[in-house]
């Protein structure tokens, strides 16, 4: 079966069954809908076609005459025997249904003229956006029986390059319009972790460690105190502080669900100091006893414990001390560049294409409404910049200096020959894990929007009687632009009649696209009287006060810990610090990777590395302090290293795998 394009219109391409971009913990397959008319032509949606392949390719209902596979009809398809197909685990989406039309009398495609096509960082040449920019293609055109997988960004580049486009006219402009390979960006915790932060405000989840009887200080009421007091202001001593922690923080460790940490943190980022909260010794890793000299565990809780606490220090190897060095470089590149542009205070009417510039503006634009045509010009609201929150802190990204890590028994997760592996709950500092955007001066719209109301009626007159004349013509115009790709509506046809359109069995386009509305033209400045306001402190009635949020997070990761004179987790750490970036990244489209014949994801290959850690009496550096005597005194003899990978969730069982998913 082959699919061929027909024409375009404004709808836009879907990608088909990506899981990279879904939260961790969506693996429920959904059934699919179907949407097919009663009346020839069958026109259907993407996933609709999807669907029908899928039946098509597990032979679910053959040609009486032939015996071979045929597309199912509206009522077999919509069948409860075909949604036990599709939702069963031998079920095939994702699959090369492409051909490409090619002139019979054109040349051979070979490997030494062959062209490189859109690849992601990894170099594979194979590389679509979706799975509908995958093509079966004869390299020679004369042997239809045989055909090579290829994708439509190498394809088009050959046609081009030796004449070849009126064979493939559709297919060249579809390929057009692929995009590039980018970054899926790891599932981010952030609104988790303020909706938990809100449970223990309410007291529905964790538990606050006992007060402290060493007499420290707690800190001020917001009220007393300006922004940056409020989130950097911090004891001098250390972040970890208690005397830093808004009640009920800090929290009894494992006494609520942490989320997983799936960011990328740099080698350069990762704390080079890592205080190790261990009451049960788990440490101490020895061959007779996978726990060692660690503490009988009946079930305590943490707080009847003694906290024992030790120092451990990041490690590199020689290639992660090169790799961190080169991080850092690069970064302070990037910085430079930023730094560069806000000095030039880039054009705030940069996303108006052309518009009559009476100054130099700091503001935004009240959108004229979505309808396309002549407007007038709207409104481009003139404010100062607003105030800058605290310096060294207001960042993300930023080096760690210190973070806490806690492990319990009742945690273990896995015994191995040679190590013990838990999860611990990492401390690191807020800002790191969730940014910290709320820091930020609002300026309330509400409040502006009343005061542009009013300053237009002192200007214009109560009833527009004063309106300048320029301000009335419609100068401008809005555009309705579509975002993303354009669709493609596509005849279904089988493989021998590919130059027979009127032989199609269906076709189908698919999703709709989203659309923006674009503004062209002059703008009206006005200059708002509203000033702006501190977000702890507001002085206006629509803005609520902020909450008051501890300055570190614990978020869930892997520990590996590992026996004496056993050097594993030191040369598994070696391999996560010479690994490429993309090894660690979702990237957008997929790959085919042969000998296999199907797309599938471009995802991460391995779990997030977060550092190798040794205790500090074993760390090389001659920087540092050799008196530093933080930590318990108790010699325990063998301490173990700590290995800190990304929780990647449950266990696989290959049983319950897709066809797609193995």
């Amino acid at each position: 079966m082959s699919v061929q394009p027909v024409g375009t219109n404004d709808v836009s391409a879907m990608d088909v069954d990506n899981p990279s971009r879904r939260p961790p913990s969506s693996t429920k397959v959904v059934p699919p809908l179907f949407n097919f008319p009663k009346e020839e032509p069958r026109t259907f949606t993407a996933k609709d076609l999807i669907a029908i392949l899928s039946l098509y390719n597990a032979s679910f209902k053959r040609d009486e005459a032939s015996g071979e596979s045929r597309m199912p009809t509206q009522a077999e398809a919509s069948s409860s025997e075909a949604l036990k197909i599709l939702n069963g685990t031998s079920s095939r989406k994702r699959m090369v249904f492409r051909y490409w039309p090619r002139d019979p009398k054109g040349k051979n495609i070979t490997p030494a003229n062959t062209l490189p096509g859109k690849t992601a960082p990894n170099g594979l040449q194979l590389w679509g956006a979706t799975i509908f920019d995958f093509y079966r293609v004869n390299r020679m055109p004369d042997v239809t029986s045989l055909s090579t997988i290829t994708t439509g960004s190498k394809l088009m580049k050959w046609m081009k390059a030796n004449g070849e486009i009126d064979y493939a006219k559709d297919e060249i402009a579809w390929a057009e319009m692929e995009e590039d390979p980018k970054v899926i960006e790891p599932w981010s915790p952030d609104a988790q972790i303020q909706e938990m932060e809100e449970n223990v405000r309410q007291g529905k989840a964790g538990t606050s460690m006992p007060k402290d009887t060493k007499g420290k200080k707690v800190r001020s009421h917001p009220s007393k105190q300006t922004v940056s007091e409020f989130f950097f202001q911090v004891s001098t001593e250390c972040l970890f502080d208690p005397a830093n922690y808004p009640s009920p923080w800090p929290l009894v460790p494992f006494s609520h669900e942490t989320e997983r940490l799936t960011s990328i943190i740099d080698l350069n980022h990762l704390p080079k100091k890592l205080v190790v909260h261990d009451p049960w010794n788990l440490l101490v890793v020895q061959s007779e006893n996978v726990f060692g000299r660690a503490k009988p565990y009946n079930g305590e809780e943490w707080t009847s414990m003694e906290d024992v606490t030790h120092i451990y220090r990041l490690q590199l190897s020689t290639h992660g001390v090169k790799r961190a060095k080169a991080e850092a470089e690069e970064r302070s590149k990037a910085q430079k560049i930023e730094v560069h542009i806000d000095e030039l205070k880039d054009d705030p009417l940069k996303e108006l294409s052309s518009v009559e510039k009476e100054t130099a503006l700091e503001g935004y634009l009240i959108r004229p409404p979505a309808i396309p045509g002549p407007v007038e010009p709207p409104i481009f609201v003139v404010h100062g910049p607003p105030p800058r929150p605290h310096p060294s802190a207001c960042k993300a990204g930023v080096p760690i200096e210190e973070a806490h890590l806690y492990l319990s028994p009742k945690h273990a997760i896995g015994v191995g020959n040679h190590s013990v592996v838990y999860q611990a709950e990492w401390e690191l500092p807020r800002a790191a894990v969730v940014p910290p955007s709320s820091a930020d001066y609002i300026l309330c719209e509400q409040c502006v929007d009343a005061d542009i109301a009013r300053i237009i009626r002192e200007e214009d007159g109560e009833h527009g009687e004063r309106k300048d004349q320029k301000w009335m013509e419609k100068s401008g115009e809005v555009k309705i632009v579509p975002e993303g790709r354009p669709s493609v509506v596509f005849h279904v046809v089988e493989r021998e009649n590919l130059d027979k359109l009127d032989s199609e069995e269906g076709q189908f386009e698919t999703q709709d696209c989203t659309y923006r509305a674009e503004y062209i033209g002059p703008v009206r400045p006005i200059r708002t009287t509203v000033e702006w306001q501190d977000p702890v402190n507001p002085t206006c009635p629509h803005l609520r006060p902020l909450p008051e949020i501890p300055p570190t997070v614990r978020m869930r990761v892997i520990g590996k810990l590992s026996l004496k004179h056993d050097e594993h987790l030191v040369r598994e750490a070696a391999n996560y610090e010479s690994f490429e970036k993309h090894m660690f990244q979702h990237w957008s489209g997929f790959n085919v990777l042969p000998p296999m014949h199907d797309p599938i994801p471009v995802g991460a290959l391995v779990p997030q590395f977060y550092g190798y850690y040794v205790p500090e009496s074993e760390f090389d550096d001659e920087d540092e302090d050799e008196e530093n005597t933080e930590g318990n005194d108790e010699d325990l003899g063998y301490l173990s290293p700590i290995l800190l990978l990304e929780d990647c969730g449950s266990p696989v069982d290959p049983k319950e795998l897709t066809y797609d998913q193995k």
